[in-house]
């Protein structure tokens, strides 16, 4: 906003010192004052020099100001990770698809919990940015891939859903290497064709699939409204989510936390009795039907 004010003070300053100076020499040369002219074409050339330099100034501030935002916008639509886009880019890039038909799969990691717990976080996002290697192995020019948050991601092709699937099948095949460690590439894919412009039916019907194909232990789901049902419409909270769905605790955990003085709290992560301090909570990268 600084540089945009200022750029635009200094330009009006040049018009209104153009019109000043072309008034005094019009009038000095109309009346035979022979030097006053000379000297007044001076001062305005070194008048000029300074607005110029004032104004190169404010050009080079703005420049290296864009290089900074752009750089900053560049950050915040990649995901540091994996180096994938973000969510808002594949929202984004599903808008800009209106009117045309897209393959759209959503992967997610199954058991992210587990590989965080034997490979700490660390070990989890080498196995994400992994994971994000084989995706991207697996896209086509003018696919996009993105990391929607936690351990799920979305492709998005105009390739029919058929070869979509049998690119992510091959890709995904190959174990990937932690520390001394292979491991599977445990994922469930589900896949929709649809039409773009709206990414939140795009994604929801993914999603359903998805979790058909992690609830089947299939692998890969591709989606059926019969089968799958419909995305919520939008601003509509659905009456029991996904999340919502986990497998209750275990009472001996809970007779176990509470042993220990922990207040188990399911609405949240337990709490040290007394301290009031969060004893544990959600491992980043952990998803909550992993």
């Amino acid at each position: 906003m600084r540089v945009t004010l200022w750029a635009a003070v200094l330009r009006w300053n040049s018009i209104a010192v153009t019109a000043l100076f072309s008034s005094v020499l019009l009038f000095l040369f109309f009346t035979d004052r022979a030097a006053s002219p000379g000297v007044l074409a001076t001062t305005g050339v070194v008048v000029y020099s300074l607005l110029l330099a004032s104004y190169h100034r404010c050009l080079v501030h703005a420049g290296y100001r864009i290089c900074a935002l752009e750089t900053d916008l560049a950050v915040a639509h990649t995901d540091p990770v994996t180096g994938l886009a973000v969510r808002r880019i594949a929202e984004q890039h599903l808008i800009d698809a209106a009117g045309r038909e897209v393959t759209v799969a959503v992967i997610d990691v199954d058991g992210m919990h587990d590989i965080n717990t034997a490979h700490t976080h660390d070990g989890g996002d080498r196995y994400l940015a992994s994971l994000a290697e084989r995706l991207v192995a697996a896209g086509e020019p003018g696919d996009l891939v993105a990391r929607l948050g936690g351990d799920e991601f979305v492709v998005v092709t105009s390739r029919d859903p058929g070869s979509l699937a049998g690119s992510l099948v091959a890709v995904l095949a190959a174990p990937v290497t932690i520390g001394s460690t292979t491991r599977s590439l445990g994922v469930s894919i589900g896949i929709c064709r649809t039409l773009g412009g709206d990414p939140r039916v795009a994604l929801g019907r993914a999603d359903r699939a998805m979790y058909t194909a992690k609830r089947t232990g299939s692998g890969v789901a591709h989606y059926d409204p019969a089968r799958d049902g419909a995305p919520p419409p939008s601003g509509v909270r659905p009456a029991v989510r996904h999340r919502d769905r986990r497998p209750a605790r275990p009472a001996e955990m809970l007779v176990e936390h509470v042993r220990d003085g922990d207040f188990v709290d399911e609405a949240g992560p337990p709490v040290r009795g007394g301290t009031g301090r969060c004893a544990g909570g959600t491992s980043r990268g952990e998803g909550g039907d992993g």
